[in-house]
């Protein structure tokens, strides 16, 4: 009898969608809604299906990998993302390389950051600052790139805390805590 009710259900549904005048593939959206795109941006040389993202979490961090499938071409990045309260991103920075291998730390503020003064990462037992210039803000974010030389390399092998500050427009100081605990497992799963 259940049998039954859902193969009638079924029969019913498929009838419907086979007398919809959209196309196999397309949905039908009520006016004011529209379909999310997804969040992952297919570069211009692949295909939709023919690219994929994979995350893995770690301690205080993300591996990212993009990879292009038919091209079997893979770019991966480990990012953190510092919320405030209201979970609005105060900083994320993203460890990337170049298409040379050279590793850089990608920082960027909401685009209220100064983009005139620099982003200040304070480690305990260091007396001064690295200081990061910012490159350049839109109406999203703003972003600087820090080379990772030894400073960085020692900090990553501590899995140092860092105090990161910058200034705003507005005239504040943002200060946040960010670790560097889970960046290095992280980026041995790369491998």
């Amino acid at each position: 009898m259940i049998r039954q009710a859902v193969l009638a259900i079924a029969i019913s549904m498929t009838s419907v969608l086979l007398s919809s005048p959209f196309a196999a593939g397309q949905e039908a959206v009520a006016a004011g809604y529209r379909v999310k795109p997804s969040d992952v941006a297919v570069p211009a040389d692949a295909k939709l299906g023919e690219y994929q993202r994979t995350t893995r979490p770690f301690e205080n961090w993300t591996l990212i990998c993009d990879e292009n499938l038919k091209a079997r071409q893979k770019v991966c990045n480990v990012t953190q993302i510092i919320e405030d309260q209201a979970g609005q991103v105060a900083f994320s920075w993203s460890l990337a390389a170049t298409k040379e291998g050279n590793p850089y730390m990608i920082l960027r503020t909401p685009p209220g950051a100064r983009s005139d003064a620099p982003v200040l990462l304070s480690f305990e037992g260091r007396k001064e600052a690295v200081k990061i210039q910012l490159e350049g803000c839109n109406q999203a974010v703003c972003i600087g790139m820090l080379p990772v030389g030894p400073i960085m390399r020692e900090q990553i092998s501590k899995d140092a805390a860092s105090i990161i500050s910058y200034p705003t427009t507005d005239g504040r100081t943002i200060n946040v805590t960010a670790t560097l605990k889970g960046l290095s497992k992280a980026v041995e799963a790369i491998k």
